[in-house]
């Protein structure tokens, strides 16, 4: 590797990181080609950093990168791999091993005291690797996807908005609130990961869809459940109130969701764009049943890895 410099990426635009990271990542088990718009809005949403994040350049060609999202996890300066990855013509040369090394370097120099990955549980040579260096696996997660309520767009639809009408016969309604809430943390059984966090969602540029789930007996109204989401029906959060679980909370939050997509949606008819919901904690067997029930039942899993820098 003679001819590789490392180099830290602050000096780095997306429009000039975002042909390496389509190469890097054009042979990937899940698909990844994002829009310069796109690929800037995820940036932005994982806290990237790009003084925090390393590339590895030939020339001025950068063909290796890690980017690294800057905040805290437990209380403690945390960086996070939002992608690591090599353009295929430079793997084999022990290229993801140094930039590694590289980058621990730098992340020990900026005064972080962790640092967190997720990688695909199929993609054991790469668990390996990062088990090599000193990552360790925290949890399981599981990525789903489908077509939620249906396959067609207006079988889903009203499919939708039959189940909130029967949630609404029994004295639930879902509605967009008004300002933050508070409540939802309390209660959540797991964090959601990195991408999913509070602090993410508030870095989000686009616009999230929110909604709340509300008990309602005469004028009193209590919230039972809560959701974010992204216009193009990618879930981030969904917990409902401990004391008000199995009781139809999640669906028809679900339900709401499906309806306010599908109803933006142009095409009168036709297959349906799938639902996501990325990194559900993989015992929570609850929301996984949840979610398969409404036709999310396409799935991998990842690991969650940490490396301690103390």
């Amino acid at each position: 590797m003679q001819s590789i410099r490392f180099r830290d990426l602050g000096s780095l635009s997306p429009e000039a990181a975002l042909p390496a990271f389509i190469e890097a990542f054009s042979d990937y088990p899940v698909p990844v080609r994002p829009s310069l718009e796109d690929f800037d809005a995820m940036q932005r949403r994982r806290g990237i950093s790009y003084a925090a994040s390393l590339g590895a350049f030939e020339g001025e060609r950068l063909v290796g990168f890690i980017f690294n999202g800057t905040g805290s996890r437990g209380g403690v300066p945390c960086a996070y791999d939002a992608g690591t990855g090599v353009v295929p013509s430079h793997r084999g040369r022990g290229l993801s091993k140094a930039l590694a090394a590289e980058t621990e370097t730098l992340l020990r120099g900026l005064g972080f005291q962790a640092w967190l990955l997720e990688v695909l549980v199929e993609n054991a040579r790469a668990a390996g690797v990062y088990e090599a260096a000193g990552f360790r696996r925290t949890r399981r997660l599981r990525c789903l996807s489908g077509p939620a309520f249906g396959a067609g767009r207006g079988e889903a639809l009203a499919a939708a908005r039959a189940a909130l009408m029967a949630a609404e016969a029994r004295g639930l309604a879902v509605v967009e609130p008004a300002g933050p809430l508070d409540e939802p943390r309390a209660w959540r059984d797991w964090e959601p990961t990195w991408q999913n966090s509070d602090e993410s969602l508030a870095r989000t540029p686009e616009r999230l869809v929110t909604l709340v789930a509300e008990r309602r007996s005469g004028s009193a109204r209590e919230a039972v459940g809560f959701l974010a989401s992204t216009s193009t029906g990618s879930v981030a959060q969904l917990v409902v109130r401990p004391d008000a679980r199995r009781d139809g909370v999640g669906t028809a939050l679900l339900a709401a969701l499906a309806a306010k997509v599908l109803a933006a949606r142009e095409e009168p008819d036709g297959p349906t764009a799938p639902f996501r919901y990325v990194n559900v904690q993989a015992d929570d067997e609850a929301s996984l049943r949840l979610l398969e029930a409404v036709g999310l039942t396409e799935a991998r899993d990842q690991w969650e890895m940490l490396r301690e820098l103390r």
